[in-house]
């Protein structure tokens, strides 16, 4: 877990000059991990030509998430999900403003959907985490 709050704060502030919105561990499985964006910069200039289908702007960071994982020995398969935001759900700085990235900042229209990376652990990886534990 240290590691991927290593990963939501210090490279995403590095990378995109804010900490991400939110880590969160999966309650059906504990090889996963999600990392919330709701206003990713990849996926906010960007748009995919219907002939495209399924390609994501936000599997680039899965990359930059996957590389840093598996630099300091954590083996994992990351990839991006775009998710609907809720009702209510809105675009939050740490500060309480609305982020001078965001794409509500600049005139874009208001994002509909957010990028979940999702962080599934190598299973030695959990091996490995278990025999440290004992």
């Amino acid at each position: 877990m240290g590691v991927l709050q290593f990963i939501s704060s210090t490279v995403w502030k590095a990378l995109f000059g804010k900490a991400a919105d939110s880590l969160e561990r999966s309650i059906d499985h504990i090889d996963e991990y999600m990392i919330v964006e709701r206003d990713p910069m990849t996926s906010t200039f960007i748009s995919i030509p219907p002939d495209l289908g399924q390609f994501s702007a936000d599997a680039y960071i899965s990359g930059i998430i996957a590389g840093v994982l598996e630099g300091a020995g954590f083996s994992a398969r990351v990839t991006a999900h775009s998710v609907k935001m809720e009702e209510g759900e809105k675009i939050i700085a740490a500060n309480n403003t609305t982020s001078p990235l965001s794409s509500s900042s600049i005139g874009l229209p208001p994002r509909k959907d957010k990028a979940v990376f999702l962080v599934k652990l190598a299973p030695q990886v959990l091996e490995r985490e278990t025999a440290l534990e004992k």
